[in-house]
């Protein structure tokens, strides 16, 4: 299922804003010249946004039901294990609440039965979801897909903020420029508040298990490779003719050598062409196929056909769970409804 994208309100916004500046103003952590994490308010919120996502995403999925999540709007000491899951509980429309988990001097202790939940966002023009290792012990992976317009703060922005004076007083005078015949420099433009702040997705919510099966389990010191794009072209040279061997899937992952590590790539081979592998490098692969294909979602025509790889520069410190968005979308078991349906059952007891 290909879920809808939501617009993010100024509620939502305003919502969230409020709760980044409660833990500006009361974690100085951040404020100490000595951390790497110092910011100032515009890179915390940059920072903190993202869980924004948790009220936009699961108040559409709730939006018939009796009940909502509750998020974790708590602001913890620097001493404290910061393991709290992503959803606390539900909360009846009626103000009854059930906690998944109890907060007990420092740390978060699950409560038996109840699900832990994980929500993770990625930018649109993301083409990678990752998880660590050590955080592969909650039941349950929101994937959410953000796209924010770049301005979407100046929303919350006076309306004084916007007046032509300002315009009028950073006015340059032509006197400074002799000759601008590149049109080097862009004429000053009336400035106006965002009417759009974004939109939300949910690309599905996946069990452990599934999200396992799905994903490549990267050593912190491996750069995976992954698809990068592929087209119809002809090889300078190259005439291995290998049998290009797919999973039962359709899928099939590339090695080059014995320290190369690849992203499984989808081949749709509807009409069972006979596909061999032409030339390898360390960023492509050139196979031929004898029918139309489409690779990762990419149509392609018959012939020749180049498959490039994107090599993954990570900086984590942490083994990680790597995996497309694409196939895990395709290819991964969603659980939405399963984890309504145990919302339903707990809200009831």
């Amino acid at each position: 299922m290909k879920y809808l994208k939501i617009k993010i309100t100024k509620e939502d916004l305003r919502k969230i804003v409020y709760f980044i500046l409660m833990k500006f103003r009361g974690d100085p952590l951040h404020r100490q010249g000595t951390s790497a994490k110092r910011d100032l308010i515009g890179g915390y919120i940059e920072r903190w946004f993202n869980k924004i996502a948790e009220t936009v995403i699961f108040d559409e999925l709730l939006k018939d039901k009796n009940y909502n999540v509750i998020s974790d709007y708590f602001i913890y000491a620097n001493d404290s294990k910061k393991n709290a899951p992503d959803i606390l509980g539900l909360e009846s429309k009626k103000g009854a609440t059930v906690p998944f988990v109890k907060y007990n001097n420092g740390t978060w202790i699950s409560i038996k039965k109840m699900p832990r939940i994980e929500v993770k966002v990625v930018r649109e023009d993301q083409a990678l979801l990752s998880v660590r290792e050590p955080q592969m012990v909650d039941d349950y992976y929101a994937f959410i897909e953000s796209d924010l317009d770049g301005d979407y703060l100046t929303a919350l922005f006076e309306d004084i903020t916007f007046d032509d004076k300002y315009l009028k007083k950073l006015q340059m005078s032509d006197v400074f420029i002799e000759n601008d015949k590149n049109s080097q420099i862009i004429p000053h433009a009336k400035i106006t508040k965002s009417e759009k702040i974004g939109t939300m997705r949910l690309i599905g919510i996946y069990s452990r298990e599934e999200l396992k099966k799905n994903s490549t389990l990267c050593k912190r010191d491996i750069h995976p490779y992954y698809f990068g794009g592929a087209k119809n072209k002809d090889p300078r040279g190259g005439n291995l003719q290998e049998k290009l061997q797919l999973d039962n899937n359709g899928r099939f992952v590339y090695k080059f050598d014995s320290n190369y590590v690849c992203l499984p790539v989808d081949i749709e081979n509807k009409n069972n062409a006979r596909i061999k592998i032409l030339k390898k490098n360390k960023g492509s692969l050139y196979i031929s196929s004898t029918q139309d294909i489409k690779i990762n979602g990419t149509p392609l025509r018959k012939g020749n056909i180049v498959i490039n790889f994107k090599k993954f520069q990570r900086s984590s410190a942490w083994d990680e769970n790597i995996v497309l968005k694409y196939a895990l979308e395709k290819f991964g078991k969603d659980s939405t409804r399963s984890l309504v349906s145990l919302f339903d059952k707990i809200s009831k007891n």
